[in-house]
């Protein structure tokens, strides 16, 4: 038995320019279509699903996230540095994801102030299989860098949470640890590698955590910068970059998604045009 997932990245529906509502209604074809083509049985959202500071950006939200629930298919979503720029709260977006009827039966959630972040587990040839989706936040309040970082809370009850789980998982973000920073210079990425990696500049010690505790985790998916899609396989963590799904936005690289397929204890990702 195959298990796949599709994750979409980055798709950016809303009204930024004139032609905005064409160019979503693009990005929408081509969710169909490969959808249609590879027919996954889940669906990974890794942010930045609007342009939060446009008009009637909410009504977006809700109107992309029905889009994407009349599939039929199990989805998870968590949220990228965009999606809560105006005057409504991260918790009113995952109120609406919530309510959505194919939105994955969580095995567990926990909300870190705005942020929720959850597992869902599945099994696949016998074998324990656990996805966790993590919000990296927005903006550094500290302003030591430009973007959020995982906070300590987050990382405590990932590991908590994994403690027990004797199986395969793989970790959902938007923005990129550092860690794909190093990875890079050491010359590891394979794929696309054409933009500065915009991850964090304090590194709050998700990646040692995992190492350090043996955990589950064998794959971790981010988006946020459209013009790298590369993976690098960083001691013994496959890290990956989707690729860039909405038409609505910046970057030179063909819109599609990454398809991850499951076989088994063995996970093998590819992007998809």
């Amino acid at each position: 038995m195959m298990y796949k997932i599709l994750q979409l990245t980055d798709l950016h529906f809303g009204a930024l320019l004139p032609e905005s509502n064409d160019i979503d209604n693009v990005t929408k074809a081509l969710i169909k279509r490969l959808i249609d083509t590879h027919e996954p049985d889940f669906i990974a959202i890794t942010g930045d699903v609007i342009w939060s500071l446009t008009p009637n950006s909410f009504t977006v939200f809700q109107d992309v996230l029905c889009f994407i629930n009349n599939f039929n298919i199990p989805f998870g979503v968590t949220l990228g540095n965009h999606d809560s720029e105006s005057d409504f709260a991260r918790s009113k977006l995952y109120d609406v994801i919530r309510s959505l009827s194919h939105f994955t039966d969580m095995s567990a959630s926990i909300m870190h102030g705005e942020r929720m972040s959850y597992y869902v587990d599945m099994t696949v040839d016998d074998v324990q299989h656990r996805l966790y989706f993590i919000d990296t936040g927005d903006y550094d309040a500290l302003k030591v860098g430009e973007y959020d970082y995982i906070t300590h809370e987050q990382i405590d009850w990932l590991i908590a949470a994994d403690k027990d789980f004797n199986g395969v998982g793989q970790l959902f973000i938007h923005i990129p640890i550092p860690e794909y920073e190093d990875a890079k210079a050491l010359g590891l990425a394979e794929g696309h590698q054409d933009e500065s990696i915009c991850c964090p500049k304090l590194n709050t010690g998700l990646f040692s955590q995992l190492l350090l505790n043996d955990t589950s985790i064998k794959a971790i998916y981010c988006g946020h910068d459209h013009d790298n899609d590369f993976q690098a396989l960083y001691h013994g963590i496959q890290l990956n970059y989707g690729r860039v799904t909405g038409f609505n936005t910046y970057g030179h690289l063909r819109r599609g998604g990454r398809l991850i397929t499951i076989e088994g204890n063995h996970i093998n990702s590819v992007v998809v045009e």
